[in-house]
């Protein structure tokens, strides 16, 4: 099975479309994350050529874990790119959260979850809306998302957890909240998914060993 790469300048490439993307949606952009991120992989994108190994040893990390968050963004750009923005305002104002946060997800805390709590509902629709497959993300909904699959309507309702013994009273919560909706959304058509997240732990800054 062939495995899917991507070079540094093809990486870097695609992350700045989606920042720009997000600059034009006016979304706020404060100095931060996304903005380290771009510095980080910009960076990269040619030193590896030339880094030695105590460099990388030192800088790597903070490298790898720049990659593993862009990867959001661009999805989201990918996928809403094309969209009016008058029809992605949910998209935008998730977003508009989602830019801020620790840069990374091992530093946060109960008081700063909200930026990736917010991406993550916002990256389940891009992975879902696939019109070309016949499938569409439902973005003026009471849930965190939802799927339009023909006419089956799929509620979804995220969750981040940071603990495992948090998945269970994550997903009760999350089922709550949907039976709430299908209290209103009554019939055969409606569905519900709990969307979990878990790998909320990539490498923070600290040397590889080679």
């Amino acid at each position: 099975m062939a495995i899917s790469t991507e070079s540094n300048e093809a990486i870097f490439k695609q992350y700045s479309a989606a920042v720009q993307w997000m600059d034009d949606l006016g979304i706020k952009l404060n100095p931060g994350r996304i903005s380290h991120y771009e510095r980080i992989i910009r960076y990269w994108k040619d030193a590896y050529r030339t880094a030695s190994i105590e460099e990388w040893r030192q800088k790597g990390p903070d490298f790898l874990n720049s990659v593993f968050e862009v990867y959001d963004f661009v999805n989201i750009h990918k996928a809403f790119r094309d969209v009016a923005p008058n029809r992605i305002v949910s998209i935008v104002d998730k977003l508009q959260d989602g830019v801020n946060g620790p840069i990374y997800a091992a530093d946060e805390t109960p008081e700063s979850t909200r930026a990736r709590n917010f991406l993550f509902e916002a990256i389940v629709a891009a992975k879902t809306n696939r019109p070309e497959k016949g499938m569409e993300a439902i973005l003026d909904t009471g849930s965190d998302t939802g799927i339009q699959i023909a006419e089956k309507k799929i509620w979804v309702e995220c969750k981040r957890v940071t603990t495992l013994d948090k998945i269970e009273s994550n997903v009760r919560k999350a089922s709550k909240q949907l039976q709430k909706i299908f209290d209103k959304e009554v019939g055969s058509r409606h569905r519900g998914i709990v969307a979990i997240e878990i790998s909320n732990r990539p490498l923070k800054n600290q040397a590889l060993s080679v």
